[in-house]
């Protein structure tokens, strides 16, 4: 009896341990099975369909403001700057005035030249009078025939340093015309690279200039998406600093990929806008393909808390059905998950009614 009574106390409380743990995991509830807890309301009245919609894909790519036309200004003879007639952001006219150089050495040439230009001439005259009277007196056997060439010569020989002189005043007078540099077409100074006094060397920049009805957008884009793009195409631009957004036509694909980023440079021109400057950020929208998607009415959504929910109508009842929402486009909106295409939406403002 001892015995017995020795192992039953240990047994009984094992036992007691595992019914309470049994009771506790929900052994002795009654179980629901899975399913939909919807609330069902019969319903006969208005539906909505759904149907796909068809909607355009598009990638937005960097892309940035540059000009076609711009222009480093140099001076093409060593000389000291007198002055500079513009600053960065001036605007200036085709014929302006930008630089003048210190000129004072290509004025002497000139001078020079025309000198000896009007010294030859005078020798010429006498030349050409001595070879006429040689050329009479040579017919009348007055003269020798050496001595006629003598004057001939002499006569030729003035013409020739004539004609040189007169290419030399050319050249004095165009390296003069250096020593004042106008713009070639009107644009707007970016910035300038020297003072008055700076001594200019032929080939180093003095100014960069832009022309701003020239600007265009260029971008890099990935091939994949390069090679759908076709010159003359239209593009939707954004300026993300201005805020406004503008059209873009493609005149321009760079037939080669960057090895680096598999991407082709693309180049689009666009209208002229007085608020655009070269280097501004830009954000060219490419089209990406087609994507079916289901868009219902916001009117067929009613929220709770942080949920959505819409009544589809099944078997001729009202379900309560949770759904994930994106993209609001206007008064539609995108349904993530939780409806299929043909089925049939009711009004909640209807259900309500009924």
């Amino acid at each position: 009896m001892n015995t017995i009574k020795k192992f039953a106390v240990p047994l009984l409380t094992i036992a007691g341990l595992l019914l309470a743990i049994t009771w506790m995991a929900g052994a002795f509830d009654t179980k629901i099975e899975p399913g939909e807890l919807a609330t069902k309301t019969s319903y006969n009245g208005e539906t909505l369909t759904i149907q796909n919609t068809q909607s355009q894909l598009h990638e937005d790519v960097p892309a940035t403001v540059r000009s076609k036309q711009t222009t480093h200004v140099a001076a093409r003879v060593l000389a000291r700057i007198k002055s500079i007639h513009v600053k960065a952001g001036d605007t200036v006219k085709k014929g302006d005035l930008l630089i003048e150089l210190d000129n004072r050495n290509n004025r002497s040439s000139v001078a020079q030249s025309k000198a000896n230009i009007n010294s030859i001439k005078a020798q010429l005259t006498q030349a050409k009078s001595h070879y006429n009277r040689t050329k009479r007196l040579f017919s009348k056997e007055s003269v020798t025939k050496a001595q006629l060439e003598q004057a001939s010569a002499a006569y030729n020989s003035l013409k020739a340093q004539l004609a040189s002189a007169k290419q030399i005043l050319r050249s004095s007078q165009t390296t003069l015309s250096y020593s004042r540099i106008k713009a070639q077409f009107s644009a707007r100074v970016i910035d300038r690279f020297a003072e008055p006094g700076d001594l200019a060397s032929p080939g180093v920049k003095l100014l960069t200039l832009y022309d701003p009805s020239s600007l265009r957008i260029d971008a890099n884009v990935r091939e994949s998406l390069a090679l759908t793009l076709k010159i003359g195409q239209q593009l939707k631009t954004e300026i993300p600093a201005l805020h406004k957004s503008i059209m873009a036509t493609i005149e321009e694909i760079v037939p080669a990929a960057n090895p680096g980023s598999r991407s082709f440079l693309v180049k689009a021109k666009i209208e002229h806008d007085g608020e655009l400057l070269p280097g501004m950020f830009a954000r060219i929208r490419i089209p990406a393909g087609e994507l079916e998607q289901l868009y219902i009415p916001t009117d067929y959504i009613k929220h709770m808390g942080q949920l959505d929910v819409v009544w589809v109508l099944e078997n001729g009842a009202a379900i309560r059905r949770f759904i994930r929402i994106g993209q609001k486009t206007g008064n539609k909106v995108m349904v993530i998950s939780g409806l299929t295409m043909g089925e049939k939406l009711i009004l909640p403002s209807q259900l309500k009614a009924k």
